[in-house]
């Protein structure tokens, strides 16, 4: 019985992640498009990072207050423990999970070295792409925003 309702209480977890259903957990399969085709911003994370942890309020607030750029949270983790801790951290962004071999992952976005946090702003339409190993900064963001908007404006 108490499995059952575990299991019921996980499953009403992983769907009321947010309101809208824009939150939800969903896999994340190698070459999955994006969600905005101008700006993105992609988070290489993990539930048991503690510096991934921290930059969660940064990367949210971010979020919030730029709509019109993309931001995705990859968790390289299992689904329930990114799960349990989205319980206690709000993100206004889609979270996906990679449970398997994370080298792919990481090899996707340019990350040789595997750590994590790891965030990359891209701009695919005028070829902008830089990346950050570490806890990000709110002015690192913003200040990459600023590059990426005029090198798209430029072209």
């Amino acid at each position: 019985m108490k499995t059952n309702i575990f299991a019921l209480v996980m499953a009403l977890t992983l769907t009321a992640c947010n309101p809208s259903d824009s939150n939800a957990i969903k896999p994340y399969k190698d070459g999955e498009a994006l969600p905005h085709p101008k700006i993105n911003i992609i988070n290489l994370w993990a539930s048991w990072c503690e510096p991934c942890r921290q930059e969660m309020p940064i990367l949210s607030n971010f979020a919030t207050q730029h709509p019109e750029v993309g931001v995705t949270g990859i968790a390289v983790d299992k689904r329930d423990n990114v799960a349990q801790f989205l319980q206690t951290q709000s993100v206004p962004y889609p979270i996906r999970y990679h449970e398997q071999d994370a080298t792919a992952v990481f090899l996707r976005f340019g990350n040789n070295t595997g750590g994590i946090p790891y965030t990359v702003i891209d701009a695919p339409q005028c070829n902008f792409r830089k990346a950050f190993l570490g806890k990000i900064t709110a002015a690192q963001l913003e200040e990459t925003l600023i590059q990426a908007t005029q090198k798209c404006q430029a072209q």
